[in-house]
């Protein structure tokens, strides 16, 4: 499967990309050129410095290099978006599995809470849960987690309802194979991929939702180098518009990071569904 997806151009630059982001993340220490700035120190003497040799990216408003910010808040970035896919995730294909193959009264239950949470956008409803919960990194992952599980839960049931009605699965319980061996050798298998393909973007999806909600007040607080945060800050200052290296700078961050995981989704969903390979490698 990972060789099927490298020969997708644009899978592959978004796998680099992510890559990139990943090793800027957990070597952030070493390749920011100022760690202490990117961390939180200030150095006034150097406020609002447009991009140059010594800074990159320029400086912000307390004279922090800002190419070090960006770096340290990769990890943050990287941190939210992969644990609230791994808390949605798993909750969002159990109940959906549940719902799906065993039917009757718990499928009716888990179905209609589904659909209650769906009934709200999900940057809604993790807005509301993260100010219910407090500012904070850890409040942010929980309130995206409890926005994004409906939506694994609904994908899944409608494949494992799919695909309880396939022959082979008809057929292995007509030979009288045991139910859970039904459900993990030939059911869950072909029900994960649209969730597989959902969770790979959502990844980006978190990223982007948590700095819009750090964005509105609800992140971590300063100096913490969170992009929303900084995002937040400039815009209070009213740097964000004056100078522009601000905005740019956090801005393609933040649209990189998106777009890795959108073009490594777009290339799992053309690996797990074969019928869209074949159709555009015919067009």
């Amino acid at each position: 499967m990972f060789r099927l997806i490298l020969r997708d151009r644009l899978a592959t630059v978004g796998l680099g990309l992510i890559v990139l982001f990943v090793v800027v993340a957990v070597f952030a220490p070493f390749l920011a050129p100022y760690p202490e700035e990117g961390v939180g120190q200030s150095n006034v003497a150097n406020r609002l410095q447009p991009p140059s040799l010594a800074h990159p990216f320029g400086t912000d408003d307390f004279g922090r290099d800002l190419l070090s910010r960006v770096i340290f808040g990769a990890q943050i970035a990287l941190t939210v978006g992969v644990l609230t896919v791994a808390l949605a995730f798993p909750i969002g294909v159990i109940l959906g599995v549940i719902a799906g193959y065993y039917r009757g009264r718990t499928e009716e239950a888990t179905m209609r809470v589904t659909d209650m949470f769906l009934a709200f956008p999900p940057i809604l409803l993790a807005f509301v849960i993260a100010a219910s919960l407090g500012r904070g990194t850890f409040a942010i992952i929980i309130a995206i987690a409890v926005s994004f599980w409906p939506w694994y839960t609904r994908l899944v049931y409608i494949e494992v309802l799919k695909v309880r009605q396939q022959p082979y699965v008809e057929a292995a319980a007509a030979v009288g194979l045991p139910g859970r061996r039904i459900l993990f050798r030939h059911v869950l298998p072909n029900a994960l991929a649209p969730a597989a393909v959902q969770a790979s973007m959502d990844v980006g999806s978190a990223v982007l939702i948590a700095a819009a909600l750090s964005w509105l007040g609800l992140g971590p607080p300063p100096p913490t180098p969170d992009w929303g945060v900084m995002f937040n800050n400039a815009y209070l200052s009213g740097s964000l518009i004056t100078y522009w290296w601000i905005g740019l700078f956090l801005g393609l961050s933040l649209f990189l990071l998106v777009l890795a995981f959108n073009l490594v989704g777009d290339g799992l969903r053309d690996v797990l569904d074969p019928k869209l390979r074949r159709r555009r490698i015919l067009l």
